[in-house]
């Protein structure tokens, strides 16, 4: 009845489950553990599963929430029975089967806010007694929840085109077979996700609490681009043996995910374009950052269940994984000194992986039973490809007319394009001799490049290649570009000096691989002790597959990083009764989670990271300005996730129904290695890009009070039946990093003042949803109406804290609607 638009909007009815938009990536947490690892090399902690069949890569499928006959949440490792990575929890969305035995054509339309336009229509076709077919389609559509309220009026993020259909096919010619086959296609449009930089408003002590609304800001360069097409198709076949039922499923998935956005400069707020000035050249800053993603899955399961009326019942199953990707990530450092972009050029990161598992229940006696379940893993992953960093030094002059300044270029500017995966060079030692001169690493820049934009300078000063001071008699002409930085074009408008910064470390050619196994296992007992109450005791296990890091020189070969284990022990009940003559529902659990091995990603020099691989830590707090940065990922730090969890119901007369939960979480890290404070950049902050000690902090998304309740009612009303449910939920103060907002800067040692940018908090906040329906006397019309987040309270769902940004991803403002449904 409400409002739900994806996926993503669950989180707001499960206590403990998060799922969140960070950068156009979703990403999955259940109790604190989750992963923000979101490139080819990462894979989520919690597995997501669309009818049945694992997505390696949630992005795009989102929109697939359509036709839906039920949402499977599970909290806790599931890594026995669902699958890989499944080691903070699964979800299971399961589509509607078509129908042998009813015809069914209906459709629904939506209006609402932001110019919101929703149509969904489902048409189920039996076909004699044995065949049925059935389709389902989706199309919705919102303006932008951002607005630009600059004079460019560009438009902005979060505005979304979305389609989707779903055809569907069920032959079941006896009680013994059943063969389902399914199609979707998904396609995501629209402007996707930039969030919205905070890092002016606290840079100038402005109070992120007093800004009106996050999403109205100072838009720059173009409106951003979003194109993900996403397909899939699924084959189940059924069939009854008698001692067991035989499944095969085989599932194909294939997803592009292409982005290009310019993070707006800033929120609005008073006095803001003085902090912007010059006004126009902040405006025309054509800095952007562009992705292309490709995954391409397959997946084959063949399981053996047994009925479960027996004293022993089973299921043996084998999985195999395959996954084939590529990557390409790059930025233009438009009019910015020492940078002119990156690229992340992956064409082939392949992976596979193969299980087996069985899972047992004894039924001791009528009211006992004892489960055990076993999953053996085996996973390969390996990736070749480029990584690359631009950084030229263009001579220029300080303030007091001194030279051995480096000055920036325009890059990016309009008709600006990558060219992507079509690159040829993947090897910048084209002559094969062990090493890459200054020519070889421009022809590898330029064929980076397909084009060069209209009002872009790089080009023509590159033109001429490198040189030293004096060396060149007709230097290019070096124009100022940014009049804010101090630094300022030589007295006759040529470049001084043209030189490659940290040429050595700039290019690195990426071929990595990595092989992993491991066991997962469970065992639960349960005892009835009447009709009306059941107790178990719970120990499961789940595990999230190693990986590898990315090359660099300095090392042979890529470091790896181990398994990463969660232990699970969980006692609870399930208990039905009456309060008087109220029908009563009241569950509880008692966990705790031992999180051990847990991998932290954060951007260190090459220096630190070839440290931390060989002694395991780094001693080095300070790296030169000129040093590399590299995103690095290792084994860490152990933690700790205990709590519990209260959910109940009650069925009140005239059909008054009242659910409601509450969760209590401890999350902390018990123990981690000193780790670099990623908020600062190494090679631009050495002082504070130190390695600090963060044991004792909370885990990130970890509220330590959560609650959920629902009021709901149906009532006859003579010429049809009204029915309204209303949807309340808080979520507690908690941090969006594992930094929790404290400040380990050399600064704030001296003056004790936090800087105001590394702050994470959310503070606790409330949110309400009504939706109201009426159906019209007999027939199959259906009003409804509806109010999403109805105190308009907007919070950060995720934060990106670097040495120049405090970029905040929220939670959808307030949204209202009318829909009108009809079928047959």
């Amino acid at each position: 009845m409400g409002g739900i638009i994806n996926i993503a909007d669950l989180a707001e009815n499960v206590p403990g489950l998060d799922i969140g938009q960070s950068g156009g990536n979703l990403e999955v947490w259940v109790r604190g553990i989750g992963s923000s690892n979101n490139t080819e090399l990462g894979d989520p902690a919690a597995a997501f599963h669309f009818n049945g069949v694992y997505i390696p890569r949630p992005s795009g499928i989102g929109s697939a929430f359509f036709d839906i006959a039920r949402v499977e949440v599970n909290v806790g490792p599931q890594g026995t029975l669902r699958g890989r990575n499944a080691m903070a929890g699964s979800i299971n969305a399961i589509t509607w089967d078509p129908w042998l035995d009813n015809y069914v054509a209906n459709v629904e339309a939506e209006i609402g806010t932001y110019g919101q336009k929703v149509f969904r229509g489902v048409v189920n076709v039996p076909v004699g007694d044995s065949f049925a077919a059935r389709l389902a389609v989706y199309k919705m559509d919102h303006d932008s929840y951002f607005k630009d309220v600059s004079e460019k009026n560009l438009g902005v993020s979060e505005k979304e085109d979305n389609f989707g259909t779903r055809l569907s096919f069920l032959y079941e010619p006896n009680d013994d077979l059943r063969v389902l086959f399914s199609a979707d296609y998904l396609l995501e449009e629209g402007t996707g996700w930039t969030g919205s930089n905070y890092a002016n408003l606290l840079g100038n002590d402005i109070d992120p609490q007093s800004v009106d609304n996050p999403r109205t800001v100072y838009a720059r360069g173009f409106e951003p681009e979003l194109y993900n097409p996403h397909w899939g198709i699924k084959f189940q076949v059924n069939y009854e043996l008698g001692f067991a039922n035989l499944e095969y499923m085989f599932g194909h998935r294939d997803l592009l995910a292409n982005y290009r956005a310019a993070t707006p400069l800033t929120p609005d707020y008073p006095g803001v374009r003085g902090s912007l000035a010059p006004i126009e050249e902040a405006l025309d800053n054509w800095s952007f950052y562009q992705s292309s993603t490709g995954s391409v899955s397959n997946i084959h399961e063949l399981r053996l269940v047994s009925p479960f009326d027996q004293t022993v019942s089973y299921t043996i199953g084998l999985f195999y994984f395959e996954e084939d990707q590529h990557s390409f990530l790059a930025s233009t450092g438009d009019r910015a000194t020492y940078f002119q972009g990156f690229e992340f050029n992956q064409p082939n990161t392949n992976s596979d992986s193969v299980s087996i598992y069985t899972d047992v229940t004894w039924n001791i006696s009528d009211s006992t039973r004892l489960t055990g379940g076993l999953r053996f893993s085996d996973d390969h992953k390996e990736r070749q490809g480029v990584n690359a960093s631009y950084r030229f030094c263009l001579g220029a002059e300080n303030e007091d007319g001194n030279a051995g300044v480096c000055q920036g270029a325009r890059v990016g500017t309009p008709g600006f394009e990558f060219t992507g995966l079509d690159r040829t060079i993947y090897d910048p030692d084209i002559n094969g001799d062990g090493s890459v001169s200054d020519d070889e690493f421009l022809a590898f820049y330029y064929d980076g490049i397909k084009s060069f934009g209209v009002n872009d300078t790089i080009d023509d000063i590159l033109a001429g290649g490198t040189f030293v001071t004096g060396s060149n008699p007709t230097p290019p002409d070096c124009p100022d570009v940014d009049s804010t930085d101090g630094i300022y074009t030589q007295a006759d408008g040529k470049c001084g000096e043209i030189y490659i910064i940290d040429p050595g470390n700039a290019i690195t050619v990426q071929d990595g691989e990595i092989d992993d196994n491991f066991v997962d296992w469970r065992i639960r007992l349960e005892h009835d002790f009447d009709d009306d109450l059941l107790t178990y005791g719970l120990i499961a296990t789940g595990h999230k597959t190693g990986g590898f890091n990315d090359n660099f020189p300095g090392l042979d070969r890529p470091v790896s990083y181990g398994t990463e284990q969660v232990t699970l022990y969980e006692l609870g009940f399930k208990n039905t009764f009456d309060v008087g003559s109220i029908p009563t529902q009241l569950n509880g659990s008692l966990f705790y989670n031992d999180y051990t091995d847990q991998v932290f990603c954060n951007v260190v020099t090459v220096e630190q990271a070839i440290e931390i691989a060989e002694e395991g830590s780094s001693s080095t707090d300070e790296a030169p300005r000129s040093s590399l940065g590299v995103n690095f990922c290792f084994n860490a730090a152990s933690s700790s996730i205990k709590g519990f969890q209260l959910d109940g119901k009650f069925l009140f007369p005239w059909d008054l129904t009242f659910t409601w939960t509450y969760l209590y979480l401890d999350a902390t890290i018990d123990q981690a290695d000193p780790i670099q404070d990623s908020r600062y950049q190494a090679d631009i902050d050495p002082l504070n890009a130190r390695f600090i000690d963060i044991s004792g902090n909370r885990l990130p998304r970890t509220a330590e009070n959560q609650f959920n309740f629902s009021l709901g009612q149906s009532l006859d009303v003579g010429i049809g039946r009204f029915d309204y449910l209303l949807s309340v939920g808080y979520r507690d103060d908690h941090f969006l990093s594992i930094y929790n907002s404290l400040d380990y800067s050399r600064e704030f040692e001296e003056t004790g003042i936090v800087d105001p940018r590394l702050d994470d908090l959310v503070k606790g906040y409330w949110t309400v949803d009504l939706g109201i329906g009426y159906n019209h006397g007999d027939t199959n019309l259906r009003l409804e109406g509806y109010v999403n987040n109805l105190t308009d309270v907007v919070q950060p769902t995720a934060m990106l804290i670097t040495q120049d940004s405090n970029t905040r991803f929220f939670t959808r403002p307030k949204i209202y609607g009318f829909r009108i449904k009809w079928g047959l």
